[in-house]
């Protein structure tokens, strides 16, 4: 039958058999894995929380009280020396050691807010820290304030926004299982999120409890 088609239409059938024989069919999971190829979904956030990013809070956290003084003195000294800042894009977030008795517990809305009175630096008043316990928090710090979690580790800022989601949603679990109480005693490192000089409440987020 080949014979009888023209030459030049002969070879490219030929060239057309050829090539359906070097295909193969690929499975469901294989077209997957193919389709992945290259794309960064980012990491594991409870894995990366418990291990990785539990162990730097409760390393790099520094006394409260120490770090809000330095912030009420000068930010940017105050960032440069216990602050970490991805870029400019983003806020400035400082570690806190939050260790104290419990004075207040706010839970009249679902930003769950619990009032610590820290101990003052070289007899300075006192210094309260708002933990926020939810089951809603504000903010990504958990996220941000971690040098090993970097936007080019996610395709995009949906997926980058969903692990940060992710993060202070495992935070807000473990504080809420806390179940403070007003006298209670606190030792946790929190993360605290600021452009600038406080002028409120320092609102932190705890992440590594004792």
């Amino acid at each position: 039958m080949l014979q009888s088609l023209p030459a030049a239409r002969r070879a490219l059938m030929a060239l057309g058999i050829a090539s359906l024989a070097a295909c193969h069919v690929v499975t469901d999971k294989e077209l997957a894995d193919i389709r992945s190829q290259g794309q960064h979904k980012g990491p594991d956030a409870a894995k990366m929380l418990s291990d990785q990013l539990i162990p730097y809070a409760d390393k790099q956290a520094k006394p409260a009280a120490q770090v809000i003084g330095a912030l009420n003195q000068n930010f940017d000294d105050a960032c440069k020396q216990y602050g970490f800042r991805q870029s400019n894009a983003f806020p400035c977030n400082f570690w806190l050691r939050v260790q104290g008795k419990v004075t207040k517990v706010d839970d009249t809305s679902r930003v769950g807010k619990t009032y610590v009175e820290v101990a003052p630096v070289s007899g300075a008043d006192p210094v309260q820290v708002v933990l926020e316990t939810g089951p809603v928090v504000i903010g990504t710090g958990v996220r941000d304030g971690f040098p090993g979690v970097k936007y080019s580790d996610f395709d995009d800022q949906t997926r980058f926004a969903a692990f940060g989601q992710e993060l202070n949603k495992l935070v807000v679990s473990k504080a809420q299982s806390t179940k403070l109480k007003v006298g209670d005693s606190v030792d946790v490192a929190a993360v605290y999120s600021s452009w600038s000089e406080p002028t409120g409440e320092i609102r932190a987020i705890p992440v590594a409890w004792k």
